[in-house]
């Protein structure tokens, strides 16, 4: 952080969040303890009102296609992992039902009502 700028959250605490997130959703990567190389703080950030945090997480080794990492982005504002960006960069919000927690049957029950 070149400028002076008010935060609601520590970059220790942007840690926390992202490690309990992950841990509830019980997703892959590693945080790793030095906070200077998996926590990077940015002023705005694209879709966040506010600052946000971003939090690394190390995916290495891989065996597919993407960076070696995954990032939880923390708002600042409201405290809570927004999205994280997966290994290609793709937002991910695990936290708000999708599509894949239906049954198959759900699933074409759905797309078979659309089609009517």
């Amino acid at each position: 952080m070149d400028e002076k700028v008010n935060t609601n959250l520590t970059a220790k605490q942007a840690k926390k969040i992202a490690q309990d997130y992950q841990e509830k959703y019980k997703l892959y990567g590693v945080i790793h303890d030095d906070i200077e190389k998996s926590v990077k703080f940015y002023s705005e950030f694209y879709k966040i009102e506010g600052a946000a945090w971003l939090v690394l997480a190390d995916i290495t080794p891989k065996s597919y296609e993407g960076d070696d990492e995954i990032t939880f982005v923390v708002s600042d504002r409201e405290g809570v992992v927004d999205h994280i960006l997966d290994h290609n960069g793709i937002p991910q919000r695990y936290h708000v039902p999708s599509n894949r927690d239906y049954t198959d049957e759900e699933f074409e029950a759905i797309f078979n009502d659309e089609d009517k």
